[in-house]
């Protein structure tokens, strides 16, 4: 779910709306490093832009601080098919599964 500002900034302007969020999320992790939307914000950022190395290591620093982020097994198992690992991959989506309940 986006904000009606961020529809309509992508609509208007594409690139520049890009840029822009690319930038908020910067500033975000600048002032904290450890800021959990912001880190899944990159990490989906890298992972569409096929950098799924980087992704993973956005994702791998939210399970570390907290698993039971929502959503984040489900993009680190995405990110670990894009690299390759289908095994690490299952094993994701194996705890997204459990982190339901």
């Amino acid at each position: 779910m986006a904000p009606a500002f961020w529809k309509k900034a992508q609509a208007t302007d594409p690139k520049a709306a890009e840029g822009a969020l690319a930038e908020f999320v910067a500033e975000r992790l600048r002032a904290n490093p450890n800021d959990l939307d912001a880190l899944a914000a990159a990490g989906t950022y890298f992972l569409e832009r096929g950098k799924a190395d980087d992704a993973l290591k956005c994702f791998h620093r939210i399970t570390r601080t907290d698993p039971r982020y929502p959503g984040v097994w489900s993009l680190k198992a995405e990110a670990f098919d894009a690299v390759g690992d289908p095994k690490n991959a299952e094993q994701c989506r194996k705890r997204d599964g459990n982190s339901l309940s």
